[in-house]
């Protein structure tokens, strides 16, 4: 028999002891599986698509840089999220409160709001995307971008698959 007088197993571990290890065993298996597993790696085959990033307060010097056009790397990882395609430019806008305390928008100085259209190829997940080393897109997230002549960051305002 393989329990003994005291409810050890070949007289060594108690059934008490096994069942907090398997308990500790399957909770690390589950913690393992839920942070390991990330949704890049659930991503579908690669698509083409378009996003627009939307950059506050940048001057026109940043502005003029972005215009040249060409490939946005990440900050950090340095991986191609794509080319971009447009920029569109206007004076940046604030809500102030005027004297008589009415809420106005008025104009920043020398301040512009820019929409940045980039191209490029990533993976497609059921809730955002994915773009060079697995770098995640959704609507509102905020990125880092990195062009030839500017360094700059936006919220992602919104993403189109090509077809």
């Amino acid at each position: 028999m393989f329990l003994d007088k005291k409810g050890k197993i070949f007289g060594k571990i108690s059934i008490i002891d096994l069942l907090v290890i398997i308990i500790f065993a399957v909770a690390a298996v589950g913690i393992g599986a839920r942070f390991v597993t990330s949704a890049a790696k659930n991503a579908r085959e690669k698509v083409h698509f378009s996003y627009v990033v939307e950059i506050d307060g940048v001057r026109k010097y940043t502005v003029d840089a972005l215009n040249k056009k060409g490939l946005v790397t990440d900050l950090k990882s340095k991986s191609v999220l794509g080319e971009i395609k447009s920029v569109q430019s206007q004076p940046m806008k604030t809500q102030s409160v005027t004297s008589d305390g009415r809420m106005v928008f008025a104009e920043v100085p020398e301040r512009y709001t820019v929409l940045v259209e980039v191209e490029g190829e990533g993976k497609e997940s059921d809730s955002s995307y994915f773009v060079g080393n697995d770098v995640e897109l959704s609507v509102g997230s905020t990125m880092s971008m990195t062009t030839k002549y500017a360094n700059s960051s936006g919220k992602v305002k919104s993403i189109e698959k090509a077809e």
